[in-house]
Parts: C-alpha cells; sequence; structure tokens
C-alpha cells in the first residue's frame, strides 16, 4: 500500500467512524451506561462528537472538489445532525430534542472556529 492511499484510507475511516459512530450510539435505546456527573452532561457530549464529526470532516476536505469545502462540511454537518434527532424520534426511549440539536450545531461551530483559528495560524496561504 503506498503512503497517499494509506493516508486516504485513514482519513476517510476517521470520518466514517464518527459517522457511523454517532448513528450507533444515536440507534441505543438507553444510554443510562455513562453515570451523571453534572446537569446537562449529554449536551457536552453531543457537543463533543459533533466538534470531532466537524474535524474529521475537514480533515477529508478533498471530498469537496468545486466547492469550497467549509460552508459544505459545516451545512452537511448541521443536516447530518437534524437527520440524527430525526432518526432518535423513532427509537424506541429515545427523542427528538431541539436542545440536542443545539449542542450538535454548537459542537460544530466550535469545530469550525478551530480549523479556521488553525488555518491562519499554521497553514501557508498560496
Amino acid at each position: 500500500m503506498t503512503k497517499a492511499l494509506y493516508k486516504c484510507t485513514v482519513k476517510r475511516g476517521f470520518l466514517l467512524l464518527m459517522l457511523g459512530g454517532i448513528f450507533y450510539i444515536s440507534h441505543q435505546p438507553s444510554l443510562k451506561v455513562i453515570p451523571p456527573i453534572f446537569i446537562h452532561q449529554d449536551k457536552v457530549l453531543h457537543a463533543g462528537m459533533y466538534f470531532l464529526l466537524f474535524i474529521s470532516m475537514m480533515v477529508n476536505r478533498d471530498i469537496c472538489r468545486g466547492f469550497h469545502p467549509v460552508p459544505v462540511m459545516f451545512v452537511s454537518g448541521i443536516v447530518y445532525a437534524l437527520s440524527d434527532e430525526i432518526h432518535q424520534s423513532f427509537v424506541p426511549g429515545r427523542d427528538c430534542s431541539a436542545g440536542d440539536l443545539l449542542a450538535d450545531i454548537t459542537g460544530l461551530a466550535v469545530g469550525l472556529a478551530v480549523y479556521l483559528w488553525y488555518r491562519k495560524s499554521y497553514m501557508k496561504s498560496g
């Protein structure tokens, strides 16, 4: 396996792991395995997962040939979050929550901010 193919496989694997992991967790009827430590802990976990999703999407920004990847990936993340909440409404013991959707979008926005900061600070332009 060439180095470029290996790198591409790892990048795509990271993205698929995040998408599949979010879907799998959303499909569980109950998530009582994580003991509550503080109020709204679930919102922090939602934001964290969608932060990682956005980072995995930006690592794979080469998928967006011909389009500017930042808005495409951000909007794609919002659409995935919305579809995830709708999916949860069909899972027994779960529900569709505007608060969870807001936490997901917050995670995406923090990921966007980190990416833009990184790009400005470390990526050479031109």
